[in-house]
C-alpha cells in the first residue's frame, strides 16, 4: 500500500494558520469602487485552509494522491492558492505552464505529461476535450467555474470557505454606525452568524473528516513534487521536475534574502513567489493582471494596492516595474510602505533600478534577481552595489552583473559547447577552451533548489545536466564569467550567440554598449548567415521621432570605440521588438534573426 505523503513546508502554512488564523492570507480583487479602481476582498489564514482541506480531500477520495500528476490550468485567484494548497497536502504533483505559449505548443507539452488529473477553468477543459488524444491518461477531473459541455465535478459543487466572519464584521459595524442597539438585536446577530456557519461547514463538508489529511508522512525530499514548464522563449519548451527538497530550500532561500524577517504584506505577480511567501505568514495581494500580458498591468492600480494594504515587499518583472517607474515619475505618488523590490523574469535595465531609488523611500532596497525554471533563485544583487560603479563597467562592454550566488547556491563555468557534457571530468578536460572566449563560458549551477532532471524530454537530461559523483550540474544555456569577488557577469544566451570568422559575439555584452547612445529604447545583436561565418547585425529600437540616420552614424561612432562593439557595421531599425509572453521582457532575438535576413536579403543596410 503506497504510503500517504505531504509537503513538509506545510506546515509552515498550518504554524500560521494556528497563530494567526484571521490573518489575510490572500488578499484579491473582485469588482470596481465608485472611483473606478478595483474593489479587493480576501481569504484569512483559517479559510484558505479549511478550503484547500476540503478540496484535498475530495481529490484524495477520487483517487488523486501521491505522485499523481494534475494538470493546473487556472489563473491567479483564491481558487488557484486553495487548488495548489489541496494538491500538495495530499502529496500530488501539479503540472503547471504558460498557456500564452501557445495552443499547439501547450497541447504537446501536456501529453508528454502523462497526467491523469486535470484542473482547470472553462476554456482549458474546452480544450481537453477538443483534443482529447492529448489527454487520454486523464481519469479526474475538476472545472473551476462553470461547465460547459462535460461532465465532473465542479470546484463550487465542493464549496466554498465560510466567510461569515467577513460578514458578521460588516454586520456589526453596519449596526454601530446606526447607534446603539439592545442586547437581543445583538444575540440575535450572534445566533444568527453561527447558524450560518454551522449551516455551511455541514453543507460543504469534505467526505471524511479532515484528521486525514494530518494522518500523513513527509515525502522524502527528493521526491518530485511539482513539474514546471519552461516558456520556450530562448529555446524548447521542457518539463522541469521540481523536488520537494527544492521548493523546500526556495522558502529558506527567499527568507534568507529579506534577512529571514517577515515578509508583512506582498504583491504577488508570479504564483509560486504566492505559495512560498504563504508559507512565510505574508499578507499575499494580487493586483489585477493578465498573466499573458504582463505588461498591460494598469501601474495605477499598482500603486493603490500597494498604498491601500501598505505591502511591504514585491516581485515584479520589468514589464511592471517600468510602468510603475513611469507613473511614480510622473505622479509622484509616495508609497511608504514598500520597503524592498525583487525583479525577475528577465534582466531590469539600470535606469529602472536607478530610477526607482529615487522615487522610493531612502531606505529601500531594490534586488535584481537572476534565475529560471529549473533554478530559482540562482543570484541576486542589491542596487546599491550595482550602482556603485557595476554599471558602468556594464557600458564598457563587461556584461550584466547579476550579483553574487544565492544562499547554497554553487557556480563555476564550462566551455563553450552545444554538445553533451556527461561528467565534470569530461568538463575539465575542455577547460582551456576558456581562454578562446576570453573567459566566457556557460555558467552551471547546483545546490539545494536546483532542479536535477528534466520529466520530458528524456534527451534534455544528456544536454542540460553534469554528473560529479552525486552533485548534479545544471547547464544554465547562458554565458557568463565571474570576477574575483565571486559575482556573476551575464554576457547572453548561449543559443543566442553569433558566431563570425573572427570569434563568438555575445549579445547582452555588446547590446549593453549601444544602449546608452541617446535615442536608443534596446538593441539586440542577432547573426545572418552561416554559423562560423556570420555577420553581426545589430537591430535597434529607436524612440519616436528620432532621425534614424543620425543615430546610425551615433551608433557606428560608438562601434568603434571598444574591442566588443567593433565588428558591428550593420545597424537595422525595428518598429517594436518581439518579447516573451510570461515577462513580456525577453528580447526574441530568434525572431529579428529572421527578420534581418530577410531585410538585408533586400538590401536594407545602415
Amino acid at each position: 500500500m503506497t504510503t500517504a505523503t505531504y509537503w513538509q513546508a506545510i506546515d509552515r502554512f498550518r504554524a500560521v494558520v494556528a497563530a494567526d488564523p484571521d490573518r489575510e492570507a490572500v488578499i484579491y480583487p473582485a469588482g470596481q469602487t465608485a472611483s473606478g479602481l478595483p474593489d479587493y476582498r480576501h481569504l484569512t489564514y483559517r479559510e484558505l485552509d479549511e478550503w484547500s482541506d476540503t478540496i484535498g480531500l475530495h481529490l484524495a477520495a477520487a483517487g488523486v494522491g501521491r505522485g499523481t500528476r494534475t494538470i493546473v490550468l487556472v489563473l491567479p485567484s483564491p481558487e488557484l492558492y486553495a487548488i495548489m494548497l489541496g494538491l500538495l497536502k495530499i502529496g500530488a504533483i501539479p503540472v503547471v505552464i504558460d498557456p500564452g505559449m501557445g495552443l499547439r505548443k501547450m497541447l504537446n507539452c501536456l501529453r508528454a505529461a502523462n497526467a491523469e488529473a486535470f484542473i482547470g477553468i472553462p476554456q482549458a477543459h474546452a480544450a481537453r476535450v477538443l483534443f482529447g488524444k492529448y489527454f487520454r491518461d486523464v481519469r479526474v477531473t475538476l472545472t473551476v467555474g462553470p461547465r460547459w459541455f462535460w461532465g465532473g465535478p465542479t470546484l463550487r459543487a465542493w464549496g466554498a470557505p465560510v466567510t461569515s466572519g467577513r460578514l458578521g464584521n460588516r454586520l456589526r459595524n453596519n449596526l454601530d454606525a446606526a447607534g446603539p442597539v439592545s442586547a437581543k438585536v445583538a444575540a440575535r446577530l450572534d445566533e444568527l452568524l453561527t447558524t450560518l456557519a454551522d449551516s455551511r461547514k455541514t453543507e460543504h463538508r469534505a467526505p471524511f473528516d479532515a484528521f486525514t489529511l494530518k494522518d500523513r508522512v513527509p515525502a522524502p525530499a527528493d521526491e518530485t513534487l511539482l513539474i514546471a514548464y519552461t516558456t520556450g522563449s530562448t529555446g524548447p519548451a521542457k518539463a522541469v521536475e521540481m523536488t520537494h527538497g527544492n521548493l523546500s530550500a526556495m522558502v529558506e532561500q527567499v527568507h534568507a534574502a529579506r534577512g529571514r524577517v517577515e515578509p508583512g504584506t506582498s504583491l504577488i505577480t508570479l504564483p509560486l513567489v504566492g505559495i512560498l511567501d504563504m508559507l512565510l505568514g505574508s499578507r499575499c495581494v494580487l493586483p489585477p493582471l493578465v498573466p499573458s500580458k504582463v505588461g498591460s498591468t494598469e501601474p495605477a492600480h499598482v500603486v493603490d494596492a500597494i498604498n491601500r494594504f501598505g505591502v511591504k515587499t514585491m516581485f515584479a518583472s520589468p514589464a511592471v516595474l517600468i510602468p510603475l517607474l513611469r507613473h511614480l515619475e510622473r505622479h509622484r505618488t509616495p508609497i511608504p510602505t514598500l520597503h524592498s523590490i525583487y525583479s525577475g523574469g528577465a534582466p531590469v535595465p539600470d535606469w529602472c533600478i536607478a530610477g526607482l531609488r529615487q522615487v522610493l523611500a531612502e531606505d529601500a532596497e531594490v534586488y535584481a534577481g537572476y534565475g529560471s525554471t529549473e533554478a530559482l533563485p540562482m543570484s541576486t544583487i542589491e542596487s546599491r552595489e550595482l550602482l556603485d560603479g557595476l554599471v558602468e563597467r556594464a557600458h564598457l562592454g563587461d556584461g550584466t552583473c547579476v550579483g553574487r550566488p544565492a544562499e547554497g547556491v554553487r557556480a563555476r563555468l564550462v566551455a563553450i559547447t552545444d554538445d553533451p557534457i556527461p561528467t565534470w571530468a569530461q568538463a575539465q578536460a575542455r577547460e582551456g577552451e576558456l581562454v578562446g572566449t576570453r573567459g566566457i563560458g556557460e555558467l552551471v549551477v547546483s545546490g539545494p533548489n536546483v532542479s536535477t532532471r528534466y520529466y520530458w524530454p528524456e534527451s534534455a537530461n544528456l544536454a542540460g545536466k553534469i554528473h560529479e559523483g552525486e552533485v548534479v550540474w545544471h547547464r544554465t544555456g547562458d554565458l557568463a564569467w565571474i570576477d574575483d569577488e565571486g559575482r556573476i557577469w551575464f554576457c547572453g544566451r548561449k543559443s543566442q550567440r553569433v558566431q563570425t570568422s573572427d570569434g563568438p559575439m555575445f549579445s547582452v555584452q555588446v547590446e549593453q554598449v549601444f544602449n546608452t547612445v541617446p535615442g536608443v529604447v534596446r538593441t539586440a545583436l542577432v547573426g545572418v548567415g552561416t554559423r562560423g561565418t556570420q555577420l553581426p547585425v545589430l537591430c535597434v529600437e529607436a524612440e519616436s521621432g528620432v532621425d534614424t540616420t543620425k543615430l546610425a552614424t551615433q551608433l557606428r561612432e560608438r562601434a568603434a570605440e571598444f574591442e566588443v562593439t567593433a565588428p558591428v557595421s550593420t545597424f537595422l531599425f525595428h518598429p517594436k521588438f518581439p518579447v516573451d509572453i510570461r515577462h513580456n521582457a525577453k528580447i526574441g532575438r530568434e525572431q529579428l534573426a529572421v527578420w534581418a535576413a530577410e531585410r538585408l536579403g533586400k538590401g536594407d543596410r545602415r
